[in-house]
C-alpha cells in the first residue's frame, strides 16, 4: 500500500511542475538496472517546463504521463532502462532566449531523473535549433555537464515556429554536424510535422501518414547531401522503423537495381547503386550503417521490410511511451514471428549494450 501512496504521490509531484525528484533507491519496482532487463530507446519525458509551454501554445493535445507511471509501465515490460526525449513538435517559438531556456530546462529534468534514479534512465538532450550558436552551447552543457548519452533531433526544423521546412541534410547544420562528428555523437531522430504537409486529409491525424514519410525525408536529405558519408562518425538512430524508407528502397538506393542478397540481407553491387560523390560507399551502405526502433512497426509487413534492409544488429526496441503500453508493444513484436528468440534478445538488449556506453558502465 506504501508503494501506491508513494506511485500516486510522485505522479501528482510532476503533474505540479516539480523539478524536484524524490531519490529512486527507495523504488521498489520489479526491475533493477544492471540486470538482464530490456532497453527502451524510445520513451518519451515530458518535462514540466515543456508540459506548460505545450499548454500555453495549444498546439497539441497529448497523453502526459507522470514519471511514475513511467516507471510502472517499464517494470510491467521488464525494461531496466529508458532513454528519453521530448515530443513534438519541439521548441522553437521563432525567437532565441525561450528556446535556449527550454531546451536546458527540459535537459536538465531529464538528467536529475537520472540522477535519482540511477541506472533506470538516459538522454538524448534536445537543442534549440535552428538556432546554431545555442545549439553549440547545449551541445557542450548536455555532454560535459549532464553526461548526456546523445543528441535529440526532430526530422524536420526551420525558422517557423513549432513547424519545420528544413531536413537534417541541410546545409546550415554543418557546424553541429562537425561537433557531433567530433564527439562520435549518437544523434536520435523522430518525425515531426513538416509546415508543407499539415492536415492533408480530412480526419487523418498527421501521425498516421506524414510521420513515416517525413522520417523517409530525413534519411533521403541525409543520403543526397552527402552529410551521412561525410560525418561518418554520427551514429543516426531512427524511429519507427524507418518510416518508409524500406518500402522505397528501390528509389532511395536505385531504381530497379537488381538487389543481391547475402544472409537475407540486401548487399550493394548493382549497377544503380554504385557510389556517388555524395555517397562514395553507396546509398546502401549508409542504410544500413543507421539504426532502427520498432516502435510503431511491430508487424509482419514492416518488420519484413526492415530485417531484409538492414542486420538485425541495427534495430533496436522503442516503445514511444506514452503513446505506446510496453507490454503490448512487446506482445505484438513477438507475435509478428519477425525475428528468432536469439534475435529478440540482441533487438532487446544486445544492441543498444554495445552501442551506448551508458548500459556498459
Amino acid at each position: 500500500m506504501r508503494c501506491l501512496d508513494r506511485r500516486k504521490f510522485l505522479g501528482e509531484l510532476a503533474a505540479a511542475g516539480a523539478t524536484a525528484l524524490i531519490s529512486g533507491s527507495t523504488f521498489t519496482g520489479q526491475v533493477r538496472p544492471g540486470n538482464t532487463g530490456k532497453i527502451n530507446i524510445h520513451h518519451h519525458l515530458t518535462a514540466p517546463a515543456y508540459v506548460k509551454f505545450l499548454s500555453e501554445t495549444k498546439v497539441r493535445d497529448f497523453p502526459n504521463k507522470s514519471i511514475a507511471e513511467g516507471l510502472e509501465d517499464m517494470d510491467k515490460a521488464g525494461i531496466s532502462t529508458a532513454f528519453t526525449s521530448i515530443i513534438g513538435p519541439g521548441i522553437w517559438t521563432g525567437k532565441v532566449e525561450e528556446p535556449r531556456r527550454l531546451a536546458r530546462e527540459c535537459n536538465d529534468f531529464a538528467a536529475k531523473l537520472m540522477s535519482d534514479y540511477p541506472g533506470r534512465f538516459g538522454l538524448f538532450a534536445s537543442l534549440p535549433l535552428p538556432d546554431i550558436d545555442g545549439s553549440l552551447k547545449e551541445i557542450e552543457y548536455a555532454y560535459e555537464t549532464l553526461k548526456a548519452d546523445g543528441i535529440y533531433l526532430f526530422t524536420n526544423f526551420g525558422q517557423t515556429p513549432l513547424y519545420g521546412d528544413k531536413y537534417l541534410g541541410d546545409p546550415m547544420l554543418a557546424p553541429i554536424y562537425e561537433e557531433l562528428n567530433r564527439r562520435k555523437a549518437i544523434v536520435y531522430t523522430h518525425p515531426k510535422d513538416n509546415l508543407c504537409c499539415r492536415n492533408i486529409l480530412p480526419g487523418v491525424g498527421d501521425a498516421t501518414i506524414e510521420y513515416g514519410t517525413d522520417t523517409t525525408r530525413a534519411i533521403e536529405s541525409l543520403l543526397t547531401s552527402g552529410t551521412a558519408s561525410r560525418y561518418p562518425e554520427v551514429r543516426f538512430i531512427f524511429s519507427h522503423g524507418g518510416g518508409t524508407a524500406p518500402y522505397l528502397i528501390g528509389r532511395l538506393a536505385g531504381a530497379y537495381a537488381p538487389y543481391l542478397r547475402e544472409g537475407g540481407i540486401l548487399k550493394s553491387g548493382a549497377p544503380a547503386m554504385r557510389p556517388t560523390p555524395a555517397l562514395p560507399k553507396g546509398p546502401l551502405f549508409e542504410l544500413q550503417k543507421f539504426y532502427y526502433d520498432t516502435a510503431s512497426v511491430e508487424n509482419q509487413i514492416a518488420l519484413a521490410g526492415l530485417r531484409k534492409l538492414v542486420p538485425i544488429s541495427q534495430i533496436f526496441f522503442g516503445t514511444d511511451f506514452p503513446f505506446g503500453v510496453a507490454a503490448d508493444r512487446i506482445k505484438s513484436l513477438e507475435a509478428s514471428e519477425a525475428f528468432t528468440s536469439e534475435e529478440l534478445r540482441a533487438i532487446y538488449r544486445d544492441n543498444p549494450v554495445k552501442l551506448l556506453p551508458r548500459l556498459r558502465a
